[in-house]
């Protein structure tokens, strides 16, 4: 079966190592979200009026030292005067399959959300035939504007369209920073899960939006191998947006649950309340299609 991880992150000097693990797994490609921990502007830079505009250096030298195994998204920003050149030149690397953005850090990027302010990335994305990963943590039903808007524009829901689950809503509080950040995420995070995430499956009625399949155990209560308690809701996930439009995402080097790479694998390929089928779409053929990626 072709597996495809839709979503790793990669520092400099992890190559080698990772590539080893991924041929121990049967992994066959993986895309690289490049951060080196802390500051999201590295690598990259700030830019004079504060803009963060960011690199790739580790993925785009592992994709051209082993073709085929690595490609790499690129995070952009609505601050970036050259946002849309940037765009233009992921359209044309070889190896950047895709854009990301994450205003679900915060109010006020959701705020700028709402108001447009970002729209310039998702008409842009959509003239270059690119997919954009959205960070939302539970206000996927903002992106209902953007889907009718922008309908040739692939949307991915990332980390399961959750909302911040136990583990991370306070440090997401403390990067908004505001008085009444605490109460806010915590709240958020404490809403039924079958409330929160049918705010997302309602999203399955757009052809244009998809689901990243990332962190599930921890959003989802479902620590420890092999995460039985996920299981129900990706399946409503695939009944909701169909197969083609979920992609498996192990996110292993920021796990909060303890999972090994392997383990988060084979939870989903041993998962017996999906077809064989299905579970080849997750694991690897939903990505390649939506990413254009080919085997």
């Amino acid at each position: 079966m072709d597996v495809f991880d839709s979503q790793v992150h990669l520092g400099p000097g992890g190559a080698a190592e990772m590539l080893a693990a991924m041929n121990a797994l049967g992994i066959a490609s993986v895309l690289v979200d490049e951060w080196w921990g802390g500051d999201v502007a590295v690598p990259g830079c700030r830019l004079p009026n504060g803009a963060i505009r960011t690199s790739a250096p580790t993925a785009e030298l592992a994709a051209m030292t082993h073709p085929g195994r690595f490609y790499n998204l690129v995070r952009v920003y609505p601050d970036d005067p050259e946002c849309r050149s940037v765009i233009r030149l992921t359209r044309d690397s070889p190896n950047a399959r895709a854009l990301r953005i994450a205003p679900g850090l915060s109010r006020l990027e959701l705020q700028r959300l709402a108001a447009g302010e970002y729209d310039a990335i998702f008409a842009e994305a959509a003239d270059c035939g690119i997919p954009v990963f959205v960070t939302i943590l539970g206000h996927a039903r903002l992106l209902e504007r953007i889907a009718r808007a922008y309908p040739s524009c692939q949307i991915i829901l990332c980390h399961c369209g959750m909302p911040p689950h136990a583990m991370q809503w306070h440090g997401v509080a403390q990067w908004e920073g505001r008085t009444d950040s605490v109460d806010y995420w915590k709240s958020l995070s404490r809403q039924p899960l079958q409330t929160a995430f049918d705010s997302v499956l309602a999203l399955g009625q757009f052809a244009n939006v998809m689901l990243k399949w990332a962190h599930a155990p921890a959003y989802f209560a479902g620590e420890g191998y092999p995460n039985l308690a996920t299981r129900p809701f990706l399946r409503q996930a695939v009944d909701a947006f169909g197969a083609e439009r979920v992609m498996w995402a192990s996110d292993f080097t920021t796990n909060q649950t303890g999972e090994t790479w392997a383990e988060l694998l084979f939870a989903l390929r041993e998962n017996t309340e999906l077809t064989r089928d299905e579970v080849a779409w997750v694991l690897g053929a939903s990505a390649r299609k939506i990413l254009s990626i080919e085997v």
